[in-house]
């Protein structure tokens, strides 16, 4: 009985999760694995000033790719993203800014903050560029727990 019971609260809680939160999925091999595949946080077409997202890495091979693209966009963006990973596990968040030409203007690595911490940037978007955001896992088996990526807009 009380099996069912925990069961029947846990399949409540993943309702409630998918029906009111962020995106989500399991372990996700093949979703976001490459920039041309990138889940995309925010669009100077579809201008959302906020995306969170919760997601697994399944592997320690495992990447998911995230982007901010003001390609579209007729001025510059200023935003917050902010990637927190489980209790214990550490998350890598690389940063690719490229140009409207597709050339790499800048690449960062945010591993600061160690276990349990989240890596963070605030930064900007002018016309014409994109920034991807990579996020990895930095270890052994820090993958197979969600994790939480936030991108807020802020001017």
């Amino acid at each position: 009985m009380k099996r069912l019971k925990k069961f029947s609260v846990s399949v409540a809680l993943t309702a409630c999760i998918m029906a009111f939160g962020a995106s989500s999925a399991s372990a996700a091999t093949g979703w976001a694995d490459t920039p041309q595949t990138a889940a995309v946080m925010y669009s100077s077409v579809i201008q959302n000033p906020y995306y969170s997202s919760t997601m697994y890495l399944d592997s320690m091979s495992d990447n998911d790719y995230y982007v901010v693209d003001n390609t579209q966009g007729s001025s510059e963006i200023t935003y917050t993203v902010i990637a927190t990973p489980p209790a214990n596990f550490d998350i890598v968040m690389g940063i690719i800014k490229m140009n409207a030409n597709d050339e790499i203007l800048s690449i960062s690595m945010d591993n600061y903050n160690g276990k349990g911490y989240p890596e963070a940037t605030s930064w900007n978007a002018k016309p014409g560029e994109k920034v991807y955001f990579r996020i990895m896992d930095n270890g052994i088996n820090n993958y197979n727990e969600p994790y939480t990526i936030q991108f807020t807009k802020t001017n």
